[in-house]
Formats: C-alpha cells, structure tokens, sequence
C-alpha cells in the first residue's frame, strides 16, 4: 500500500517536476560549456594566488593578534 503511495507521489508530483526542469538543463549545458575554458584559464591563476594567499594569511592573524 505505502509502495503504491510512493509510485504515485512519484509519478504524478517529481516527473512533471523533471520534465519542467528538462529544458532547463538543455538551456544551461551550453553556459557551462562556455564557461568551461574560462575555468580553466583560472585554475592556474588560482593555483599561483594560493600560496600568496596562504603566506598573506598568517600574517594578516599576526598582525591583527599582535597591534603596532
């Protein structure tokens, strides 16, 4: 019986929801393969700021813990 519940909750209320999200997803693959290159002419960026960031880090603590 609860089994039954389920099939229809599911048939009836998340298909509809999938099948309106459907278009969605067509509309948004081509953004992220747009975005894609533009990710990846950052992931170095982002790998070179990163030890500066992480050296920048414990300054900026050291010098808010210990004031001029």
């Amino acid at each position: 019986m609860i089994q039954a519940a389920k099939a229809v909750v599911v048939n009836y209320c998340l298909l509809p929801i999938a099948y309106c999200l459907l278009p969605l997803a067509y509309c948004l693959l081509p953004i992220a393969y747009c975005l894609l290159p533009i990710a990846y002419c950052l992931l170095p960026i982002a790998s070179c700021l990163l030890p500066i960031a992480s050296c920048l880090l414990p300054l900026a603590f050291f010098l808010r813990v210990f004031p001029r």
